[in-house]
C-alpha cells in the first residue's frame, strides 16, 4: 500500500459544505489519507457545530485556534455579546461538559519530523514547547516581546523564521494563501466569501474551492 498522504486544510469556521466539497474534490479517503486542520474550525461561518461532529466522530487532527481558546475562554467568563459562541453552547446542551472536556485535550501544535502544524505561528529562534498557547494562537507579526502581535509595522513572523522544519498555519486571512519554502499560510478566506484551501504536503500542491456565499465582512 502507498504511503498515506498528508493533506491540510486552512481555517474552516464553520463552512462545513465547502470542507465537505474541498474533500471530495481531493478524493479524500480516511482510510488512505491523514487529514489534518489548522485550526478556527469554528464561528463567523454557518455550521460550527456540524463542523466539530465530524472531525470528532472521524477523529479528525487538528490543533486549536483562537476561536477555539477564545470559546474555552467564554465558557469560563461568558458573554452575551458573542453571540455564535452564545449559540454554540446553547446547541451543545446537555453534552457541554463532554464537548468542553474534548476541545480542551486538543494540542495547539502537531510537531514531526518535518513539519510543524500551529494556528497563528510561531517566535522564530524560541522552542515551541516553551511558547505561551496565545502566541501560538494570535501571532502574525513579531516585535521581539509579543507585545503587540497584529502591528503591520513589524515584520510578519514567517520573514524572520530560520528553522528547518515546514510551518504550516493559519490565522491570516487578510494575507490570503502564503505559499513559502518553509511557512504555508492556509487561511485563504472562506467565511468572508474566498476560499478554503488543501495543502497536499509532501507535493506543495494546493487545492482550493469557492466559498458558497461571504457569512461575515472583513474587518
Amino acid at each position: 500500500m502507498d504511503k498515506k498522504r498528508i493533506l491540510m486544510v486552512g481555517d474552516v469556521h464553520g463552512c462545513f459544505d465547502e470542507l465537505m466539497d474541498l474533500l471530495k474534490k481531493v478524493n479524500y479517503k480516511s482510510s488512505e489519507d491523514r487529514l489534518i486542520l489548522v485550526g478556527d474550525l469554528i464561528n463567523k461561518g454557518p455550521k460550527s457545530l456540524e463542523v466539530l461532529k465530524w472531525v470528532r466522530e472521524n477523529h479528525i487532527e487538528f490543533v486549536l485556534g483562537n476561536h477555539e481558546l477564545g470559546f474555552i475562554n467564554f465558557l469560563k467568563n461568558p458573554n452575551p455579546k458573542y453571540k455564535n459562541f452564545v449559540r454554540l453552547k446553547e446547541q451543545f446542551g446537555e453534552e457541554l461538559s463532554e464537548w468542553t472536556s474534548w476541545l480542551t485535550s486538543i494540542p495547539f501544535f502537531i510537531e514531526e519530523k518535518n513539519f510543524v502544524v500551529v494556528h497563528g505561528g510561531v517566535i522564530p529562534e524560541l522552542s515551541i514547547e516553551k511558547t505561551e498557547p496565545y502566541i501560538l494562537t494570535q501571532i502574525r507579526t513579531w516585535d521581539g516581546e509579543g507585545k503587540d502581535m497584529k502591528n503591520l509595522d513589524n515584520p510578519p513572523w514567517y520573514e524572520l523564521y530560520k528553522g528547518e522544519k515546514t510551518v504550516v498555519y493559519g490565522h491570516w486571512a487578510a494575507k490570503g494563501l502564503n505559499v513559502r519554502e518553509k511557512t504555508i499560510g492556509l487561511d485563504s478566506g472562506c467565511c468572508f466569501g474566498g476560499k478554503l484551501s488543501l495543502l497536499h504536503l509532501e507535493t506543495r500542491e494546493i487545492t482550493q474551492v469557492e466559498a458558497k456565499e461571504a457569512y461575515v465582512k472583513i474587518n
